[in-house]
């Protein structure tokens, strides 16, 4: 049994355990030769395992189980695992993906937004013997398998180095330039293209009724009051039209177009679109607040 670093405090997607290192191959092409050429092979006198472990969209469920519809979800090209050791020291465990696109690193990033700022990379968290890192088109992963001291230190140089490693850097998804203030707190905005995604982070309906799919990008965000931003651009704008004549449907029956509906806990919700792109507002705590708020988004997408 090979333990995996790719840790994400999720009820239904938590996997501390992978089953199997089917992937291990001793020497790397392609992206996973990229990968390994990024990570270190000793660091504070943990040495890394002569093999690493070599994934893609596919065979990542031969390491983790569940959570890789996570990584899938974000489009993930390949994925490289090294196994560090020191004698009388935890094993840690380095993940190091390439997304493909800074948009999804970042998005990958996002999922998970608990956590002590490290300043490594682009953005960077630390919990529990967990580090996560994004930088350019790269997500890592970084778990120490017990939090000590001396583990802590070995994870903070090696996120150092391998932030030093990645030469390019990302954008963050414009879209994100749609959140009007109130909005835009780093530590609760998600980035995500599936259903999936979006049902853990806020549980809309069992159906897809805002019709996300790999060729949309979102955002999600609460407000110090509760109230709920999402902010989708779609490949078009019929598919724009066809997903907010069906949230209004669902949610919003009966309500003429500009006004907002008041649900059944008192809150409420609302729906504008501005070519391909759609605001959907949710739990405000007024009619006016709930259009003044989707007005805004639309507004600021460029």
């Amino acid at each position: 049994m090979r333990k995996s670093g790719l840790v994400f405090w999720l009820p239904f997607l938590l996997i501390a355990m992978a089953v199997g290192s089917g992937g291990a191959v001793s020497k790397q092409t392609g992206p996973a030769s990229v990968l390994g050429g990024l990570l270190p092979s000793e660091v504070l006198g943990w040495t890394a395992e002569s093999k690493d472990a070599v994934y893609d969209a596919e065979t990542i469920f031969d390491y983790i189980d569940g959570a890789g519809e996570v990584y899938r979800a974000y489009n993930m090209k390949a994925l490289v695992s090294r196994r560090f050791h020191k004698t009388g020291g935890p094993d840690i465990i380095a993940d190091l993906f390439d997304m493909g696109s800074a948009a999804d690193a970042f998005g990958v990033f996002s999922h998970d937004l608990d956590g002590d700022d490290w300043h490594l990379g682009q953005d960077s968290l630390y919990k529990g013997g967990l580090l996560t890192i994004w930088k350019g088109r790269y997500y890592a992963a970084l778990y120490a398998e017990d939090e000590t001291a001396e583990s802590k230190a070995a994870l903070r140089e090696m996120g150092r180095r391998l932030a030093e490693a990645i030469r390019e850097t990302g954008i963050k998804p414009d879209l994100l330039g749609a959140l009007p203030p109130g909005y835009d707190n780093p530590g609760r905005v998600r980035f995500l293209h599936s259903p999936v995604i979006l049902n853990y982070h806020y549980s809309l309906a069992r159906e897809n009724i805002l019709g996300l799919d790999e060729r949309t990008d979102a955002v999600l965000s609460r407000a110090d009051d509760k109230s709920v931003l999402i902010v989708v651009r779609y490949p078009d704008e019929a598919r724009a039209g066809s997903a907010l004549r069906t949230f209004r449907a669902a949610l919003m029956p009966g309500t003429e177009a500009g006004r907002a509906f008041r649900a059944a806990d008192g809150t409420w919700t609302m729906a504008a679109a501005r070519a391909a792109v759609v605001a959907f507002v949710l739990r405000a705590v007024s009619a006016e607040a709930a259009v003044d708020i989707a007005a805004a988004a639309i507004e600021r997408v460029k």
